[in-house]
């Protein structure tokens, strides 16, 4: 049992080192114990929490890697072995061996509390079936001469996650062994308890949200393009030209001498050294992103945007054609209009139905919306998804607004 521990500790190690520098936080390790249920032949819940039927396992016994290939689904690569006991068989300290491949359901990605729905098949191997036989009645006894099996599993997991990055893993599955002229006679549970480590750069919020992190930069602080930069770097040599060749020249007539004036080719205010305000929001234009329309100075100049909502069928979580003109609209806002700006998605849902289940529908909505701006090149970093429920007087509806930073 050592030289199995040993084996197990180094296989964590090697995936660790590996995949850490890969896809980041697409990528799951779970370690830890495993529990194995010989359940009474044809009553799989009969008996569950009984010890005899029970087989725990060292606490490194299993392990499992897992990829995230979209939000919601997972491909894992499970490996579990240790001795255990078989009542049902009357067998003891045997060697038991399963790998299965299979795939993770996503309940609620992203969340403190992630549960998932799993679903599997692969290899077992239990050395000590072999010249021995199972007493199914009075005059019935079934005998198999393998020990190596096919085999399907499905059932439940949880990850409860303690900090982004770390948490605690349980789950539960049935597993059915084919076998010749074999119905459930070699079929077990197996239970896992351990932890979880994902990789990669990530954040939970106070809402219990966990998404990527970001690097500390000086991202948020008012920038200036090159662009700008070479411009103002022309308008000052070509100022220093004119004060050495006329001191006291005033080209567009606006008041402001020309060695004072930042536009001297504009009618300008005297309070913006001689640049115009076209829009008179009280911004200059050079200053404004929207020149033409008056503005506040929190959206650098421009107008309060308001989103058309997005409405959603009864029960529906998914887009319907006509969604995506109103989708490509606003995607086109966020990229054009606001480029600095960060928004939230709010999903709601009408008073029909259960709390629990209006709260997940408001997420799914919400995550459509999401993922509908993701593929128009919306960076998924600006956003926040929340799914609200039952709004007051809002029905079924996504509603985009700007997030105050």
């Amino acid at each position: 049992m050592k030289n199995v521990n040993f084996f197990i500790v180094a296989l964590f190690t090697f995936f660790s080192s590996v995949f850490s520098q890969d896809s980041k936080e697409k990528w799951f390790i779970k370690i830890g114990a495993h529990d194995i249920n010989y359940y009474p032949i044809k009553s799989p819940f009969k008996g569950f929490l009984l010890k005899k039927n029970n087989s725990f396992n060292p606490i490194i016994s299993s392990i499992e890697l897992e990829h995230n290939i979209k939000k919601h689904i997972g491909l894992y690569l499970d490996a579990s072995l240790g001795m255990v006991d078989n009542p049902r068989w009357k067998v003891g300290n045997n060697f038991f061996i399963k790998i299965s491949p299979g795939v993770n359901l996503y309940i609620l990605p992203h969340y403190k509390f992630d549960p998932y729905l799993r679903l599997g098949g692969g290899y077992h191997k239990f050395n000590n079936y072999i010249n021995r036989e199972l007493r199914i009645s009075e005059t019935k006894y079934f005998k198999t001469n393998k020990k190596n099996f096919f085999l399907l599993d499905g059932g439940l997991g949880i990850n409860l996650w303690l900090v982004s990055n770390f948490g605690i893993n349980l789950q539960s599955t049935y597993n059915h062994v084919f076998a010749k002229q074999s119905r459930d006679y070699l079929n077990f549970w197996k239970h896992n308890v351990g932890l979880i480590f994902r990789f990669g750069n990530l954040e939970m919020n106070q809402d219990h949200k966990i998404g990527p992190g970001t690097e500390k930069d000086d991202s948020y602080l008012p920038s200036i393009s090159v662009q700008e930069k070479e411009k103002s770097f022309v308008e000052i040599e070509e100022k220093e030209k004119k004060i050495f060749c006329n001191k006291d020249k005033d080209s567009d007539n606006d008041g402001v001498l020309d060695k004072e004036d930042f536009c001297p080719n504009q009618f300008g205010l005297k309070k913006f050294q001689g640049c115009p305000d076209t829009d008179s929001d009280n911004i200059p234009d050079h200053e404004d992103k929207c020149p033409n329309k008056f503005g506040k100075k929190e959206n650098k100049g421009c107008p309060n945007v308001v989103f058309r909502p997005i409405l959603f069928d009864l029960g529906k979580f998914s887009l319907s054609p006509r969604t995506f003109i109103i989708i490509n609209e606003i995607a086109e806002i966020m990229i054009n209009s606001l480029p600095n700006s960060k928004f939230c998605i709010n999903g709601y849902t009408d008073p029909n139905g259960k709390s629990h289940y209006n709260k997940i529908l408001s997420l799914k909505r919400a995550y459509s919306v999401f993922e509908a701006l993701v593929s128009k090149g919306v960076d998924s970093s600006r956003i926040e998804v929340r799914g609200l429920g039952v709004g007051k007087k809002k029905g079924r509806r996504v509603e985009i607004i700007i997030r105050k930073s």
